[in-house]
C-alpha cells in the first residue's frame, strides 16, 4: 500500500523564559495528538539541524531581549498516512490503522 508523508516542525523557547516555563512533553504531546486526529501515524522524529545564519539570529533576539526570549532548537517530525488509488491521502483505508510491514523468508526446499 502506498503511503503519503508528511513533516512538521516542532519549535521550543529559549532564553529564561523557555528555561522557566517551557513544557517539551505537552508539546510533542499536543503535536502528535493532532495530527493523529487529522489521520496522520507518527514515524520519526529528527533533530532540527539549524545552520550558522540561524545561530546568529538566536543570538541577536537573545540580545535584543536582554536574555528573556530566543528561539530554541526543536524536532522535525515525520508523519504518514495511506494513500488511496486515486492519489488522495485517506483518513484510514483499511479500518486498521497503520500496518507494520513484515518480512516473509521463502521456505526452503530440500
Amino acid at each position: 500500500m502506498e503511503k503519503t508523508n508528511k513533516v512538521v516542525r516542532l519549535s521550543y523557547s529559549g532564553g529564561l523564559l523557555g528555561l522557566l516555563a517551557g513544557r517539551s512533553k505537552g508539546k510533542v504531546e499536543a503535536v502528535i495528538k493532532a495530527e493523529n486526529a487529522k489521520g496522520w501515524n507518527f514515524c520519526e522524529a529528527i533533530p532540527d539541524q539549524p545552520n550558522l545564519i540561524i545561530h546568529l539570529v538566536r543570538l541577536l533576539i537573545l540580545i535584543a531581549t536582554l536574555g528573556l526570549w530566543t528561539l530554541s532548537t526543536g524536532y522535525l517530525f515525520i508523519f504518514e498516512k495511506p494513500r488511496t488509488r486515486d492519489g488522495s491521502a485517506n483518513k484510514d483505508v483499511s479500518g486498521a490503522g497503520r500496518i507494520e510491514p513484515r518480512l516473509y523468508a521463502e521456505p526452503r526446499s530440500s
